[in-house]
């Protein structure tokens, strides 16, 4: 992380509700939606130099009232006044009858890994998590890594070598978001807490 000065911008519990027929996804050869709800909305927008971390922690409904492709997460949506968007989106998605810990990078175009979940002790069946994506730098550059957060322990999901490649003129917009692909059912509710959003007070990130 950045030896500069920092600020963490958090965001209060909030729930987000969408109907059938929303996703974030990009592809070949024409699929490109952002159609689902988000939250705070607009996203606050920050510098892609400036941004450090995210986190969320959030939970899905009992996972037997679930559809294929329900999900939820964190998103952060890359913008350029010049360039075609991008975008990462992580948390949980339902996947042939189980919910999967998930995770899309868009840059042309989407792709997506799955990790199983496990579900947790609380008995109600809810599928829930808190995820973190964090700048990192190493011997060989800078990346975004993708990690499920479990106490003090960070289980690394991904990393992402293409989000600071070029990050000037690029800014970055984070919160939560809900989506249900598919085109059946009704209403698909989410609920979110503790988003931190952690940036330079000034300057260039790592």
């Amino acid at each position: 992380m950045s030896p500069h000065p920092t600020k963490t911008n958090t965001t209060p519990t909030f729930a987000l509700t969408t109907p059938p027929g929303t996703d974030i996804w990009r592809k070949p050869p024409t699929r490109d939606d952002f159609n689902a709800p988000v939250h705070p909305s607009p996203l606050p927008t920050h510098t892609l130099t400036s941004f450090q971390r995210a986190r969320l922690t959030f939970s899905l409904p009992a996972a037997n009232t679930l559809q294929q492709y329900d999900q939820a997460g964190l998103i952060l949506h890359l913008t350029h006044p010049t360039q075609k968007d991008k975008w990462i989106k992580t948390g949980i998605e339902f996947y042939n009858g189980k919910p999967y810990l998930s995770t899309v990078g868009t840059d042309r175009w989407s792709d997506w890994t799955v990790v199983p979940l496990e579900m947790g002790e609380g008995g109600d069946g809810k599928p829930r998590a808190t995820i973190e994506a964090r700048r990192e730098k190493d011997q060989l550059g800078r990346s975004l890594w993708v990690y499920l957060v479990d106490g003090e322990e960070r289980r690394p999901l991904r990393e992402m070598n293409w989000v600071f490649a070029d990050e000037e003129g690029w800014k970055v917009g984070v919160g939560g978001y809900v989506a249900r692909p598919g085109k059946e059912g009704g209403e698909l509710e989410a609920r979110f807490e503790g988003l931190e959003v952690e940036v330079l007070e000034g300057g260039e990130g790592l």
